[in-house]
């Protein structure tokens, strides 16, 4: 093909310079020959550095966390064998995370005479190539599109890409290896992001019906989710609270989504799950705006939520329900918006807010005293800043974790699909997103020996997060659930791992005043990434893990 006056780029520059152009600086992948050419392509841009995992799902994991910091992350893989990113798929479309996924493929001259070329699945095929792959990410993801075509790529590009910033889901792109150079046509235009706008009528109805409920109660209260983290929303629905000095509740996946030093902030809010003084201010409520929460099992403590179905208020990125009344095209963006206009006319003194159980408070270690979960938590809290970042696993760093004060949109993890082995990667991928804010991840054992392998890009990136491994001996998580020999897992010497990977301080800390030396030296140090390994007690469980235990136990033993 000979370039036009208008043909002014090739399909994979064309693709780097959108992504760039979103605000990607970073791409995380495993090289494979299917899509070297386009890794090239990566390592050559000015503008984005290429960022080698061990294996494409945790490729996926470090994008996810990119992305709920930056707005976007980006994961490259080859074909066939990169589908173990399927996991961090998943977990990105249900937790609403703009996650795009590129994978390179067999050429499609080289299709044309060959079809059984390795790594093709070939289950699903055209004549164009082996689709697979495609069928299979298609239930994973929002949109999807194959840039086989000079003439449409671009075009499916920028409809990919504002598929996946639209929804703020997973999206797709496969690239096969003989179209990377291909030239095409630069279009030479900005993709532009535009919202549904609301139906006009509907969403003064809308608001003026908030507005009448919430002035006729007594004890309103918000319970905000991470949707509003992924729209952007925190300050608008921050002002409103504000405003009318309405207390604020957040779901697990919208932990931090204000911050939690916030007088108005009152604790996350799980059901049965939550902790006292959260419940006692929901017993209370007579109206609840619910923004932007996905009502699982988790977010609702396994659906032990008490929500008066009459006066509550529900809006997220697909609805809108006031009571029993389902407006239609009203979107999320514009009711919060609207409500950041809404000033009450109160008649009733404001409702106190209880003060949180947990606030930060000075450590002070019991002399030789062997550790527990509730005291490493409460050292863990003693030492955060404002800047720090907490990323945790799944089971009691996940549960106990949530109980963390942090600042606004500092807390990552994997808080419904829950899927162990999201810490590490998750805490490299947030510090190449945010490298200025240090990164503490806290992850179970179990977790850890799935995806410690990513601390290798600790040391090749020389990134400094501090890792707390809390060694309960197991799957802390499945104990009071049923035991078995199934939940022990092996006992690494993990304080030794550094030798390993030749970088990094590793320490074994089993006493109170040990894990507080430790924490003290790794926060008093950067430029090198700590691992603190902490002894527990098999049987040692934080109260929301217990909480969790009760209920979910329930449902596992059939009782």
């Amino acid at each position: 093909m000979t370039l036009t006056s208008k043909s002014t780029t090739t399909t994979g520059q064309y693709l780097l310079d959108r992504l760039n152009s979103l605000g990607v600086e970073h791409i995380f992948g495993v090289p494979g020959d299917y899509v070297l050419r386009l890794d090239k392509m990566i390592e050559e841009h000015k503008k984005i550095k290429f960022i080698n995992t061990t294996r494409e799902s945790t490729a996926g994991y470090m994008a996810d966390a990119y992305a709920r910091l930056r707005g976007i992350g980006v994961a490259c893989i080859t074909y066939g064998v990169g589908i173990n990113i399927s996991n961090a798929l998943a977990q990105a479309y249900v937790e609403s995370s703009p996650l795009i996924v590129i994978s390179g493929t067999v050429g499609t001259d080289e299709f044309a005479q060959h079809s059984a070329m390795h790594h093709m699945i070939n289950k699903s095929m055209t004549s164009h190539g082996d689709t697979t792959q495609l069928e299979i990410f298609k239930h994973l993801t929002i949109d999807q599109g194959v840039l086989d075509d000079p003439k449409t790529a671009a075009e499916t590009i920028d409809r990919v890409l504002t598929a996946c910033l639209l929804h703020k889901k997973p999206v797709y792109l496969e690239l096969p290896r003989n179209m990377v150079t291909q030239p095409i046509e630069d279009p030479q235009s900005k993709i532009s992001i535009q919202y549904p706008q609301s139906d006009k009528k509907a969403l003064q109805e809308a608001l003026e019906e908030t507005k009448k409920a919430l002035q006729s109660c007594h004890h309103p209260i918000i319970w905000a989710g991470h949707e509003i983290l992924r729209y952007g929303l925190s300050k608008s629905l921050l002002n409103f609270a504000e405003m009318n000095r309405i207390p604020v509740v957040s779901s697990l996946l919208g932990k931090t989504v204000i911050d939690e030093t916030h007088p108005l902030f009152v604790g996350l809010y799980q059901g049965e799950m939550s902790s006292d003084h959260v419940k006692e201010v929901i017993k209370k409520c007579d109206c609840i705006i619910i923004a932007g929460v996905l009502l699982n099992d988790f977010e609702t403590g396994f659906f032990t939520t008490k929500i008066d179905q009459e006066h509550h208020i529900i809006v997220d990125a697909n609805s809108l329900s006031i009571g029993n009344h389902h407006y239609k095209n009203v979107s999320l963006i514009d009711f919060i918006q609207g409500l950041e206009k809404i000033k009450l006319n109160l008649s009733h003194p404001p409702f106190h807010t209880p003060k949180m159980a947990n606030l930060p408070t000075k450590f002070i270690p019991n002399g030789n005293t062997h550790t527990t979960i509730k005291r490493v938590f409460e050292c863990i809290q003693s030492h955060l800043q404002p800047s720090n970042i907490v990323v945790t696993d799944v089971g009691d760093c996940l549960f106990a974790g949530a109980d963390l004060i942090l600042s606004h949109n500092a807390f990552l993890a994997c808080g419904y699909f829950a899927s162990l082995g999201f810490g590490v990667p998750g805490a490299i991928g947030a510090q190449i997103a945010d490298p200025n804010r240090r990164v503490v991840a806290i992850v179970g054992d179990g977790g850890f020996q799935m995806t410690a392998t990513e601390l290798s890009a600790a040391v090749r990136y020389k990134l400094d997060p501090i890792v707390i491994v809390l060694n309960n001996h197991g799957y802390g998580t499945e104990r009071p659930l049923i035991e078995g020999t199934y939940n022990d897992i092996v006992d690494w010497n993990y304080s030794e791992l550094p030798k390993l990977l030749g970088g990094g301080i590793g320490i074994k800390a089993e006493t109170e005043k040990a894990f507080e030396d430790a924490l003290t030296n790794a926060f008093g140090q950067r430029g090198t990434f700590y691992i603190i390994e902490v002894d527990l007690d098999k049987l040692d469980f934080s109260p929301s893990l217990h909480r969790l235990g009760e209920l979910l136990g329930k449902l596992v033993k059939g009782k």
